[in-house]
């Protein structure tokens, strides 16, 4: 895979660790705040130079931190970038009680507002260590607010700042993005479990467990060997289906498999109000993005792509797993997908996917 290509750019961050330095032992000082950060998830702020932003650093932050979420009708990036300078940051101190920043700083030049602010947080040893090998992170919470987190990128002069950049950023990205499943959990779970019943049925039908926030519901269906449950929202809803299959042979966990299983089931189970519909993948116009996973101890066989109503004119993202436990007879399918036309869907797929993950099989 092109690691130029948006794919290639977000198989690295899945596949890449790069340790970030623990800040204990990099910051100069520690501050209590009182103010609780807020912020929308996936919310990113960027502190830089005006200077160092217009010399290039805002198009390697939008290729790394802009990257399109894998995967979507229309592209949304990762995370939703905002700039600010130093001294916007001072002047306006709302600024300084959101939850994500990365701070960006060439220590090449002393006279700079955020090299300042950085010289001002590190330790002499961590300065000199940046200096001396070129590029360096760092990491403090807390700094103005409870529950903020600053990432600090800082390279002796631009040239390895953006170099280390182009190293760093998947360990950066993998940082934050754990930190924001707390939130989504929150967010998903606001109406609490689903209710006993419901997780009863899923665990008679299927023999997982899967923990079911409290605004689903479970949709009649005729054949009790398939569970949809649903969540309305406004002009849409999401979805999950769950069902087993007898396991027969290694080929039924490979992409073809997958995709072979999802288009039966929607084939038999869902469509629109027009005659003559069912829902089917669409791996010609987008990709059908595929990985293996651990699924609470179990193998797992992860699927995103886009699902479309053939003979119509729906269309949305979904994500499958393909669960695999030697000790079983079956594989468990369990299947989330989004309707939400001339929606924003990044943020309803995080929080389906964070469902889905709850499976256990």
């Amino acid at each position: 895979m092109n690691s130029s290509s948006p794919l290639g750019r977000l198989a690295a961050l899945l596949l890449l660790v790069v340790s970030l330095a623990s800040c204990g032992s990099d910051l100069a000082q520690s501050v209590t705040p009182t103010p609780t950060a807020f912020g929308k998830i996936n919310a990113l702020t960027v502190i830089a130079d005006s200077s160092l932003w217009q010399a290039g650093i805002s198009d390697s932050v939008d290729y790394f931190f802009g990257a399109p979420y894998i995967i979507l009708p229309q592209p949304e990036p990762i995370f939703d970038i905002n700039y600010i300078s130093p001294e916007r940051l001072s002047g306006q101190p709302t600024w300084q009680q959101l939850r994500n920043y990365i701070v960006m700083a060439d220590l090449s030049d002393d006279n700079s507002p955020t090299t300042q602010m950085v010289l001002g947080d590190m330790t002499d040893e961590k300065i000199q260590q940046v200096r001396r090998e070129g590029f360096g992170t760092a990491v403090a919470n807390n700094k103005w607010a409870v529950g903020q987190q600053l990432i600090y990128l800082m390279g002796k002069d631009l040239t390895e700042l953006k170099r280390g950049l182009s190293t760093a950023y998947p360990a950066v990205v993998k940082r934050i993005k754990l930190r924001e499943e707390d939130r989504i959990g929150a967010t998903t779970y606001f109406e609490g479990a689903g209710n006993r019943s419901i997780e009863k049925t899923v665990l008679e039908r299927t023999g997982a467990r899967l923990r079911i926030p409290g605004d689903y519901q479970l949709a009649p269906l005729e054949d009790t060997s398939v569970v949809w449950l649903r969540k309305d929202i406004p002009e849409g809803s999401v979805n999950i289906m769950m069902s087993t299959v007898p396991y027969e042979n290694q080929s039924q966990l490979t992409r073809e498999g997958l995709k072979s299983l999802r288009n039966q089931l929607g084939e038999k189970y869902i469509s629109s109000t027009t005659p003559g519909t069912f829902m089917r993948i669409n791996d010609h116009d987008l990709p059908l993005f595929m990985e293996t996973t651990d699924l609470n101890g179990n193998y797992a066989l992860e699927g995103r792509g886009i699902w479309e109503m053939e003979n119509g004119y729906m269309a949305g993202p979904f994500v499958s797993y393909l669960v695999h436990d030697p000790e079983q007879e079956n594989l468990l399918f369990i299947d989330g997908f989004v309707h939400a036309p001339g929606k924003k869907k990044r943020n309803l797929m995080e929080e389906l996917t964070y469902v889905l993950r709850t499976t256990d099989y």
